[in-house]
């Protein structure tokens, strides 16, 4: 089972959207995926509620409460035992025992950011203290910069200076462009499941096509993500 953190310092990075995206992609593909929710805020956990609720939750993926080192642990042996393929955490803001145990057992850690100077200075500081973190462990895991929120199409002067200076990190190659269709993820459910209700209502053709153009933008991160674990 490969486990792939989210980390940022900093609240409303995209952390779980990025897992929500991330999900929805593998799921539709047929993978298992365990959620690992360290957030005390539990987004995820509303989340699936929000998706049982519309009908729109695969039971190919469940979300463990991991808040707690005892619960995180509990919640990697039962989901490996169980055979998911992957299992995505949720970390908490900030430095912590929890979170730096949720980044020294990862297969691979994804810092999300939006292309704002605040949030780039944040992305900076937290990817300084993973890769400090990985090299007082002598740990070598891939860690690449996720760009969230990126407008569909010409980025402003600040946005592009701010793409700019990521540039000199690892980042993943395919961005989460700013589609409505992922802001309500959290309150509609799982993507792929909400696309399938969309196609069998012929009223919201306009709004199907939205909510494939992004579950398309999920597969290729998808891809992406798996290029980084085989790296």
């Amino acid at each position: 089972m490969n486990l792939i953190a989210c980390c940022s310092f900093k609240g409303g990075a995209g952390k779980t959207t990025a897992l929500m995206g991330l999900c929805a992609a593998f799921a539709a593909q047929g993978r298992r995926v365990a959620l690992f929710e360290a957030d005390e805020n539990r987004p995820l956990t509303r989340w699936k509620e929000n998706g049982l609720s519309n009908d729109t939750w695969d039971p190919l993926c469940e979300v463990f409460a991991a808040d707690e080192m005892s619960l995180l642990e509990a919640a990697y042996e039962q989901a490996d035992r169980e055979g998911y393929d992957y299992a995505f955490a949720d970390t908490h803001g900030g430095s912590s025992e929890l979170n730096n145990t949720i980044i020294a057992s990862s297969n691979l850690l994804i810092i999300p950011t939006m292309l704002t100077p605040l949030d780039v200075d944040e992305t900076l500081a937290t990817y300084r203290y993973v890769i400090e973190l990985l090299l007082n462990e002598k740990l070598t895991i891939p860690t690449a910069i996720l760009c969230q929120r990126v407008p569909v199409g010409r980025l402003t002067g600040s946005q592009r200076s701010m793409a700019d200076m990521l540039a000199a990190l690892p980042l993943i190659e395919s961005p989460m462009y700013e589609r409505d269709a992922f802001a309500a993820m959290k309150d509609r459910g799982m993507l792929h499941l909400t696309l399938q209700k969309l196609g069998n209502d012929p009223m919201m053709r306009l709004v199907e096509r939205n909510v494939r153009t992004a579950m398309d933008d999920l597969i290729a991160l998808s891809g992406m993500v798996e290029k980084k674990l085989e790296a």
